[in-house]
């Protein structure tokens, strides 16, 4: 493992291994000749930081080759080999590649900055991946193309009267209402989470509606078979129905573009040329790791992903580049299998865990654990053991190990929080709402247990690193002040009067030599930002800025030695001109060196 740091202490990049591609060999060979050319950083004012990969969005041919995941060779992969493979491993993960200087991730075909730069409207967020995209009409006609009427899910592919294509869903009978409410409830959250997902909505609709497409096969038993009302009947017969006998199921719109399967966790392309930071390394798909926890998404498998390639013309052979999504969220919110062990089990231990197998055999069983007392709450088997009091969003464990959530941080696992923290409660139920949840209770305990786990993801990572985010340069009454805003006190997990704050600087005077320097007064700022005094120097000019990191520390309450400072970096170009080049979230409170 290699690292690299330039003299500016905000300039930071980790090589994990061998760069596998020209273009990341270009990089690292790039910031060595940076590295070199800037010792006295005060004369090389960094550039803005990267918000757009535009090299990610680079168009190239031909068209990657269609990837198949064989299901059962994954399964066994991460579930046996790869954890002895990690057993015997001596290069433990390193914190993520593609982060800029501010701690956040740049735009790209993997992820989109939404609620990541503050809240969304209600009303975007609500729209979600379907944006201003008309619903399907429940009037019809819907033409089936082809079916899958076995599963747990059983599903069609119909398209509609205006020859859009969709994946036509329903719901297990003994859960009636969870997997079509999860698949949007889910695709919602992720989209707002900044990740692109297929717009999901719930449907009721009359079965006259339907009309069997010529030409239309159904998969039984993995062959292709022509289609009839005697092969579907079995999937209505599981689907929820109303009272008025319309059917309940999620239409799921096809994502633009031409599927090449799915993405993998780990690793990179080798026919995609814009492919090349290693997906275990992007902190977006570790950082899903807390937003899998949060509804417990424990299939967050590469099977439910799908990679699109989007071609710039609608010739064959036009070139284009490759966009990922997550799909498929209808295992989350409470699902239940057959074995009710391992339904017990799933939030809190993987489908064959080997290190609570040997324990537990070791032992005896005596070591307690969660899903020993595991219990349905009001909504029954319909929401299963999904809930709030066994949640330890530390200890989340997916259906088995996912290669980008074992690489995650705490910096990777409390970016995606600071990042949950803009839904709101109301936010929360509004997406409950969309889901269109008939049964009362139902609805109730989902609004319930999702507002309750989001509060402990925040409760805990805002204690491991820095709630405290967006930092910006404020002038007020003539004074150049440092502000961020405090997530805690924006959730309202802990009042203004209850939340001590302190400030610290440090001032470059040359070469390698950091001295300390003196904060101006501490002001809260409503509706929830903390503002400091910045540390001024009489000689900066925008030809020869001078350089100050400052720390702001947010604590809970007057007791805590915990809490962890947000870390600013800043150029003084005047005598209330400041610019914030680089952010960190230190994980002690250990005083910078210019040597970092």
């Amino acid at each position: 493992m290699l690292r690299l740091r330039a003299s500016a202490p905000a300039l930071t990049v980790t090589i994990h291994s061998a760069p596998r591609s020209p273009r990341l060999w270009l990089g690292a060979l790039a910031l060595l000749l940076t590295v070199s050319c800037a010792r006295d950083y005060r004369r090389f004012p960094m550039e803005e930081p990267m918000w757009r990969d535009e090299e990610d969005f680079r168009a190239f041919g031909p068209m990657p080759e269609e990837y198949f995941s064989p299901f059962a060779w994954d399964g066994a992969d991460q579930m046996l080999f790869r954890p002895m493979a990690r057993f015997f491993a001596v290069d433990p993960a390193g914190e993520a590649m593609n982060v800029n200087a501010m701690d956040e991730v740049p735009d790209s075909s993997w992820y989109t900055n939404r609620m990541s730069r503050g809240p969304l409207s209600r009303a975007e967020l609500l729209a979600g991946p379907c944006g201003d995209e008309p619903p399907l009409d429940p009037t019809g006609p819907w033409k089936i193309t082809s079916a899958k009427p076995n599963g747990a899910n059983p599903g069609f592919i119909i398209e509609d009267a205006d020859g859009r294509a969709f994946l036509l869903k329903f719901d297990s009978p003994n859960q009636p209402e969870r997997a079509t409410s999860a698949d949007v409830m889910g695709s919602l959250m992720y989209w707002g989470a900044g990740f692109s997902t297929p717009c999901n909505r719930v449907v009721f609709f009359d079965r006259d509606i339907l009309q069997i497409d010529e030409g239309a096969t159904a998969e039984i038993a993995g062959e292709e078979v022509p289609m009839s009302w005697g092969i579907l009947e079995p999937a209505f017969e599981k689907a929820t129905q109303l009272a008025d006998g319309r059917f309940r199921g999620t239409s799921s719109q096809f994502l633009p573009g031409r599927p090449i399967g799915p993405w993998r966790y780990e690793g990179t392309r080798d026919d995609d040329p814009n492919d090349v930071v290693p997906h275990q390394e992007r902190r977006e798909l570790r950082g899903g790791y807390t937003l899998a926890s949060w509804i417990n998404h424990f299939d967050a498998r590469e099977q439910n992903t799908l990679a699109m390639f989007i071609p710039e013309s609608d010739a064959d052979d036009a070139p284009g580049y490759v966009q990922h999504n997550y799909i498929d969220f209808g295992d989350s919110f409470g699902s239940l299998w057959a074995w009710d062990g391992i339904s017990r089990r799933l939030g809190h231990s993987s489908y064959f865990d080997m290190k609570h197998l040997l324990i537990d055999f070791v032992t005896f069983g005596v070591i307690d654990r969660p899903w020993y007392h595991a219990e349905y709450g009001e909504a029954g088997d319909t929401l299963g053991y999904f809930g709030v009091s066994r949640f330890d969003p530390g200890e989340y464990q997916p259906g088995y190990p996912n290669p980008a959530f074992l690489a995650a941080s705490d910096r990777d696992k409390a970016w995606m929080a600071r990042i949950l923290a803009s839904f709101s409660p109301d936010d929360i139920r509004a997406i409950v709402d969309a889901a269109s949840v008939q049964d009362p209770t139902v609805d109730s305990e989902l609004k319930r247990i999702l507002v309750g786990r989001h509060e402990r993801i925040l409760r805990y990572w805002f204690r491991e690193l820095s709630a405290l985010t967006r930092p910006q340069v404020v002038v007020s009454d003539g004074e150049a002040m440092l502000c961020a805003e405090d997530l805690v006190v924006m959730r309202d997990l802990l009042p203004w009067g209850e939340r001590p704050y302190w400030a610290r600087a440090w001032h470059h005077v040359g070469g390698d030599d950091l001295e300390t320097a003196e904060t101006g007064r501490l002001v809260r700022r409503r509706p929830h930002h903390i503002c400091a005094g910045l540390p001024s120097s009489a000689d900066a000019t925008p030809a020869d800025p001078d350089y100050f990191i400052v720390d702001l520390q947010a604590m809970w309450g007057a007791d805590d030695d915990r809490s962890r400072p947000l870390r600013v970096h800043l150029y003084q170009t005047g005598a209330v001109d400041y610019r914030v080049v680089g952010v960190e979230r230190p994980y002690d409170l250990d005083a910078p060196s210019a040597r970092d």
